[in-house]
C-alpha cells in the first residue's frame, strides 16, 4: 500500500496540512504540484490519492486544475481533495470543480473538505489577521484534521456543503479568472530597497521570478502571493493597495520548505 498527497502552496497553509496528515497515513508521500507539472502524465498513483490546495477566486488554482485533469487516476482506491480558505463563505467552487475532472475519468470522488485557514488574500479590502487570531485558526485546523483523518483512513464517503459552492465562482468571476491568472503578475512591483536576495524566485511554486539586473515576472503566475509575503525585505508589492498590508508565512514550516529546486 503506498499513499499520496499531491498539494500547491503559495504561504504554507497547504503544505502545512498535507505535512500533517502524511504523517497520519500509513506510507505517505508528499508531492508538490507545481514542481511535478511537467511531468504528470506519467503518474500512477495507487490506494489513496489526495489534493490538497488553496481556494481562489472561489475555484481551483490553475495548475491544481491542469493537474487533476491529465493524472492517471485509474489504479486509486480512495480519492480525495482538501480545499483550504481564508474568507468567509470562501468555501466554494472547488468540490464541484473536482468532481467533475474526476467524472470524466470515470472516477469517485470519495471525500473532500473545506478548511479554514489564515485568510492571506490581502489584495482586496482586508489584511491578515492578528497573531492571536492566528494562533485560534492553527488550533482549530489541527482538531479539524485529526477528523479528516479518520475519514480517510477508514475509506468513509463524506463530502464537504457548502451554501456557496455553485454561485461563489460565478460571483467571483472563476472562469475569468482562469483565463488571466498567468499574467496577472504585470502589477507587481519593486521597491527600492530590493538586494537581489533571490528569495522570491526560489520560492515561486512555478519559477516565475528571474533576477538580473531587476526582478522580472513571466508572465505564468498562478497569484499565490508568495513573492509578496515571503519577501524578507517586504519589499515586492501588488499595485498600490498592498503598500500598507502585512505579510504572512505558515509559522510551521521553514523557508527551506518552499524552495522550488
Amino acid at each position: 500500500m503506498e499513499n499520496t498527497i499531491y498539494y500547491f502552496t503559495g504561504t504554507g497553509n497547504s503544505l502545512k496540512i498535507a505535512k500533517d496528515l502524511s504523517e497520519k497515513l500509513d506510507n505517505c508521500n508528499v508531492v508538490s504540484i507545481a514542481k511535478n507539472i511537467s511531468k504528470v502524465n506519467t503518474f500512477n498513483p495507487k490506494d489513496i490519492v489526495g489534493f490538497i490546495f488553496p481556494v481562489f477566486y472561489c475555484g481551483m488554482p490553475k495548475i491544481v486544475k491542469d493537474f487533476m485533469e491529465n493524472i492517471n487516476l485509474s489504479n486509486t482506491s480512495y480519492v480525495f481533495i482538501i480545499a483550504v480558505y481564508g474568507a468567509n463563505l470562501g468555501n466554494a467552487g472547488c468540490i464541484n470543480q473536482g468532481k467533475d475532472i474526476l467524472k470524466k475519468k470515470n472516477i469517485k470522488l470519495n471525500s473532500a473538505f473545506y478548511v479554514k485557514s489564515v485568510d492571506n488574500f490581502v489584495i482586496w479590502t482586508w489584511d491578515v489577521p492578528s497573531i492571536e487570531k492566528q494562533n485560534i485558526i492553527h488550533k482549530m485546523i489541527d482538531k479539524k484534521i485529526e477528523n479528516i483523518y479518520e475519514i480517510i483512513q477508514n475509506k468513509k464517503d463524506y463530502i464537504n456543503k457548502s451554501i456557496t459552492e455553485y454561485i461563489g465562482p460565478v460571483i467571483f468571476r472563476y472562469k475569468n479568472f482562469l483565463k488571466t491568472v498567468n499574467n496577472m503578475d504585470n502589477a507587481f512591483a519593486v521597491g527600492n530597497n530590493c538586494n537581489s536576495c533571490g528569495i522570491c524566485a526560489k520560492i515561486c511554486p512555478v519559477k516565475n521570478i528571474k533576477i538580473n539586473e531587476k526582478l522580472e515576472w513571466l508572465n505564468n503566475c498562478q497569484f499565490c502571493l508568495a513573492c509578496f509575503h515571503l519577501c524578507p525585505n517586504k519589499t515586492i508589492n501588488y499595485g498600490k493597495v498592498t503598500f500598507k498590508r502585512q505579510r504572512y508565512k505558515n509559522p510551521y514550516n521553514k523557508m527551506e520548505d518552499y524552495y522550488n529546486d
